[in-house]
């Protein structure tokens, strides 16, 4: 128990140096500000004027789904096992979430990532490893270093596959499109046993998320996420992540299976933390 508490604190409050990357700037200092008016940079011999986006970019806040969470009242003087999201959930999944969180508090693994699961989306634009984007005429790729997951926004002009056609998946559908330097991205079909963070915040496979990326500034991106979900929420949440330019960095491969020391096994105890009936 005290071993996966050390390890969620850890993956909570650490500053997320991405792995074997030997140049990590100090995160979570505050955003500078924007400029005002600021336009991004064009790609050189783009037709079609597409924004340049090149470089590696890190998550700047620290490793909670909504960022604002950590200044919450309720969070104050709080562990980190103890940290909790405040999504807009209705009496069922709030209920939800309150039993996962006193597994956390109990030192009782809920992360599908210890298991080494990919995080999936929404989860993955926030999770504290570096990424790039690739950005092509028809589609922008994400590529992520954890796990080495590659995300794809089609900006072809094609529709969402029909709901009953459609197979949720990690990483879900996301089609976009560009309104000047703004990419909007409309994702659907995410795999309902994710979750949005350490903190196993759930959501369903209604999950529906608006995104509105654009560069900021020399330094800085821009994700305002607006989520739906229909089955869990009362309402939209809307969370706004930065990600910092990173000059000296570069995509490393991660293969979590290859360094995962610590596995949960099918009766919920872990290699080196085996959780007992009288520590429940």
């Amino acid at each position: 128990m005290k071993a996966y508490r050390a390890i969620l604190a850890t993956a909570i409050l650490a500053t997320a140096a991405p792995a074997f990357v030997s140049s990590a700037s100090a995160q979570n200092a505050p955003s500078p500000p924007a400029p005002p008016n600021y336009k991004a940079p064009v790609q050189k011999d783009s037709r079609m004027g597409l924004p340049d986006w090149s470089g590696v970019w890190n998550p700047h806040e620290r490793n909670m789904f909504d960022p604002t969470a950590f200044d919450r009242p309720e969070n104050k003087g709080k562990g980190a096992q103890d940290i909790r999201e405040y999504p807009p959930y209705n009496a069922q999944w709030e209920a939800r979430y309150d039993a996962k969180l006193k597994q956390n508090s109990q030192g009782i693994p809920t992360d599908p990532t210890a298991s080494c699961r990919p995080g999936g989306m929404p989860r993955i634009m926030t999770t504290p490893y570096p990424m790039e984007f690739v950005i092509l005429p028809d589609r922008v790729d994400v590529l992520h270093e954890i796990s080495s997951q590659v995300r794809r926004i089609y900006t072809d002009g094609r529709k969402h596959t029909p709901a009953d056609e459609l197979d949720p998946t990690y990483m879900g559908e996301s089609i976009g499109h560009w309104e000047g330097d703004t990419l909007v991205v409309d994702t659907i079909g995410m795999k309902g046993d994710t979750v949005y963070d350490v903190s196993a915040a759930p959501h369903s496979d209604k999950v529906h998320e608006i995104e509105r990326i654009r560069r900021i500034s020399p330094t800085q991106i821009e994700d305002i996420m607006t989520i739906e979900d229909p089955v869990a929420f009362t309402k939209p949440w809307v969370v706004v992540r930065r990600y910092d330019l990173k000059p000296t960095w570069k995509i490393q491969e991660y293969v979590c299976e290859d360094n995962n020391r610590n596995p949960i096994k099918p009766d919920g105890t872990t290699e080196t933390g085996v959780v007992t009936t009288a520590e429940k």
